[in-house]
């Protein structure tokens, strides 16, 4: 399907392995070759899909990135609900990377120049918000959400939500809580697309 917005491409299949390089392969991979790319995945927590991220899912788009000639991957990630590390490691995402020779950085760790602050603009955050440079830096960014509901204001985003795990929860050093501020805030789903509407660099 297609508007003057740009395409929307929809396939429907049971086999994750052969599904979603068909479905990849409908944009232009060509693109992708020597670029590096930033992934953005769905580890808020460690429960199963759907609630996260399907490993094969996960799996088939880095080999379908890594065939399209992608310089290099790497998948970066904030989890909302457990730590991080343990969360990456329990879903089978860290043994993955290293079989499929992709990086995988837990942003909880990276230190304060790895954030580049976005202003406050026309949004609702008070401050501003600081997202995690690496998808910045990147050539290409690519996300793959989980279309569901939230325990927090309880409403489907079309997948936006997922942009809250590119900004830090507190930036390193600092003492103010951005997903408390999110959290609290009536706002919240506004401030979510926010995210969406001063990030325009991220590709879906």
């Amino acid at each position: 399907m297609a508007n003057s917005l740009g395409e929307v491409f929809i396939l429907k299949t049971t086999d994750r392995a052969t599904g979603i390089p068909a479905l990849l392969n409908k944009f232009s991979l060509g693109d992708y070759s020597g670029k590096q790319v930033a992934l953005k995945a769905n580890f808020n927590s460690a429960d199963p899909f759907p609630a996260s991220t399907h490993l094969d899912t996960l799996r088939a788009i880095v080999e379908t990135l890594k065939g399209a000639g992608a310089g290099g991957i790497t998948l970066a990630e904030r989890s909302g609900m457990g730590d991080t590390e343990q969360v990456l490691e329990q879903m089978g995402v860290l043994a993955l990377s290293k079989e499929l020779g992709f990086k995988a950085v837990v942003l909880n760790d990276v230190g304060k120049e790895d954030w580049l602050k976005v202003e406050r603009g026309g949004t609702h955050w008070v401050r501003g918000f600081y997202m995690a440079k690496v998808f910045h830096d990147a050539d290409k960014v690519v996300q793959t959400c989980c279309l569901k509901t939230h325990r927090f204001g309880g409403h489907f985003t079309l997948s936006m939500k997922n942009s809250v795990g590119l900004v830090a929860k507190k930036l390193p050093g600092g003492m103010y809580d951005y997903m408390w501020e999110l959290h609290t805030s009536p706002y919240q789903r506004q401030m979510i697309a926010g995210l969406i509407a001063t990030t325009t660099w991220i590709l879906f």
